[in-house]
């Protein structure tokens, strides 16, 4: 004979419901947290890049910087031939020309001249051989390459700050470089970096 508990019984609709809804509700919770978590981490994606990228920049720079002046009184520019660097930062240039003897020549030639620029036309920090050693002639001279990428980063400031120590015998040439980028899709995400810059060559009196 077949046994039956009559207190055996399922789920109510209402309390099927119920569960429906508290899951729906933790389902919610976390797809949101998921979302946001994202949003964070491509945030965070974005500021390391534009940090990467001028620390980056920055690095080389300063590298070819502190050789400026390499190699004697033939590897110096300006409109005197008598600096290790020449700079022009005006509201619609700058530019900073230099040269030293990275080959061991007996004497310079038009590939020794180099410079560090930003280019209005391809929106870009750009660096420049075979470039003119009179400042003045950065932007009709030399042969140029894009340093940043101009559909990432906008270049929002570039400057060029030129100064001295000098006494009775030489003169020691520094250079304040201070650039200031934010991404092209959204001003929001920004960043800024200086650097001082002291030559390794002093300019003989």
């Amino acid at each position: 004979m077949l046994v039956t508990n009559r207190y055996q019984r399922g789920f109510s609709l209402v309390e099927i419901l119920v569960c429906l809804f508290l899951g729906s509700l933790l389902l919610a919770m976390i797809i949101g947290l998921y979302v946001s978590n994202l949003g964070n981490t491509n945030e965070s994606l974005i500021h390391s890049r534009l940090r990467t990228d001028l620390q980056a920049l920055i690095g080389i720079m300063e590298n070819d910087l502190r050789r400026a002046g390499y190699g004697g009184q033939a590897f110096l520019v300006g409109d005197d031939s008598d600096k290790v660097f020449a700079v022009t930062n005006t509201v619609d240039q700058q530019c900073v020309v230099y040269a030293y003897n990275f080959d061991h020549a007996e004497s310079p030639d038009v590939q020794h001249f180099m410079g560090f620029r930003y280019s209005v036309k391809n929106k870009s920090i750009q660096f420049g051989r075979k470039v003119d050693k009179q400042v003045s002639n950065c932007f009709s001279s030399g042969y140029w390459v894009n340093l940043t990428d101009p559909n990432f980063l906008k270049i929002k400031q570039l400057n060029f700050l030129e100064s001295e120590v000098a006494n009775s015998q030489l003169t020691l040439r520094h250079l304040h470089i201070d650039i200031q980028v934010e991404w092209v899709k959204d001003s929001e995400y920004n960043h800024q970096i200086s650097t001082l810059v002291q030559t390794r060559n002093p300019e003989w009196q």
